[in-house]
């Protein structure tokens, strides 16, 4: 296979080269300008791959139909360049590319998953997004269609509902890092763990197992719950790299049976988009109303989450604070979603309560029709970190009831 590759980084060659098999990787012909791109384009090639940092300054339909031209007979396939987000670019790129017969890599992968995907392209085998190492602990990603929708709520009781059953380690990552709410959620006090103190080790790629566990807090007497707290240096959440997630993930993996990971809304991050690509169940936490899931959730998948390989049908809708007129499969299947749960509202203000006291909802009593149905969730969760085994996982209606002791331990510890 004789390949051209345009990549405006140095080194780029060699990253490419160590994905390739031996027979992909004997004749790649390397160029880092544009000009010499065009150059080499006289020649004959079987696949051409580029980098759209060569062409930083023309649009896509200026430099592609001229690659075609040129390299009829040939394999292409276009790396976005992640440091530049233009929603208009990349559509007239993906429908130019589908026009022309042109390979997209997805957006919202580390280096590494990068030039994986890269190379299998190249070699004509599938690209899939990574869903991590399936031999250690789950990843559940848990976002919003749009603010206040309540993930928050959906991840940390859900947590609570799998540590009751006192049958798996369970972590709790808040990595909404602009507006981490999960220590206020749970009024926990102490202010010398979180996140933060982890960044340089997940810089440097040496977190380990122990370091993330000491890095974690517990709540109330669930040895087995585990919770990262979110940082409360807000500004610096831009500095998480899709490497840097992407480690924290990792080791998250290797230490939990089912981890719950609180993203932000907003896909403008590493940490959500990191999250949601290489999770291995997807939670769209919605409510029934034209500004959540009508609305921020079209809008947010048709100008980035398509692009990054993600379809619907990867996503299962959470419906929150539904009614007993709402028609939550319905819903689901308008959004060409799978239905994981239909969420009811509380009852008597119990939803403010938990908030602003810092009890939530799973330990107040009067709110049964929630925790039954966060129940069921924690029991798809078990069943999926336990391998489908039969046991005595939780079951809707099956969680000891909260009593007053119960109520008391949750509010003063």
């Amino acid at each position: 296979m004789k390949l051209l590759f345009g990549h405006p980084q140095a080194g780029a060659a060699d990253l490419l080269g160590s994905q390739l098999s031996r027979s992909g990787s004997d004749s790649i012909v390397t160029v880092q300008h544009r000009d010499r791109l065009f150059a080499r384009l006289e020649e004959t090639f079987d696949v051409v791959a580029v980098h759209t940092g060569l062409f930083y300054d023309s649009y896509p339909w200026e430099w592609m139909p001229e690659i075609r031209h040129k390299q009829p007979q040939a394999r292409v396939v276009v790396a976005p360049d992640e440091a530049v987000y233009d929603s208009f670019m990349l559509e007239a790129l993906t429908r130019l590319a589908e026009t022309l017969g042109f390979a997209v890599l997805p957006l919202g992968g580390t280096e590494q998953e990068t030039f994986e995907a890269l190379a299998a392209s190249v070699e004509g085998r599938s690209v899939r997004m990574s869903a991590g190492d399936k031999r250690n602990g789950i990843v559940v990603a848990v976002w919003s269609a749009s603010s206040k929708d309540g993930a928050t709520t959906v991840a940390v009781n859900t947590a609570l509902a799998l540590a009751s059953a006192n049958r798996l380690r369970v972590g709790l990552i808040d990595a909404n890092l602009r507006n981490p709410e999960i220590r206020s959620q749970l009024n926990l006090t102490e202010t010398d763990r979180s996140q933060f103190k982890l960044r340089p080790k997940l810089q440097t790629h040496t977190l380990q197992p122990e370091d993330l566990l000491d890095s974690c807090m517990t709540y109330r007497k669930m040895n087995g719950l585990h919770i990262l707290t979110g940082s409360p240096r807000r500004d610096t959440a831009l500095d998480m790299t899709p490497e840097m997630m992407a480690h924290l993930l990792q080791t998250a993996r290797s230490v939990f049976d089912v981890t719950l990971v609180d993203l932000n809304a907003y896909p403008d991050n590493a940490a959500t988009v990191c999250t949601v690509r290489g999770a291995d169940i997807r939670w769209l936490v919605a409510q029934n109303n034209y500004a959540s899931y009508r609305t921020s959730w079209r809008e947010w998948f048709d100008c980035y989450w398509k692009y990054c390989g993600l379809t619907p049908s990867d996503i299962s809708l959470i419906l929150n604070r539904a009614s007993a007129d709402d028609k939550p499969e319905r819903i689901a299947d308008a959004l060409h979603m799978s239905l994981g749960a239909s969420i009811p509202n509380v009852p008597g203000g119990l939803g403010m309560k938990a908030v602003h006291e810092g009890v939530p909802l799973y330990l107040m009593p009067k709110a049964e029709p929630f925790t039954e149905t966060i129940d069921g969730l924690a029991a798809s969760l078990t069943k999926r970190a336990e391998g489908d085994v039969q046991g005595t996982e939780l079951a809707p209606g099956r969680r000891r009831k909260v009593g007053w002791i119960s109520k008391l331990s949750a509010l003063f510890g």
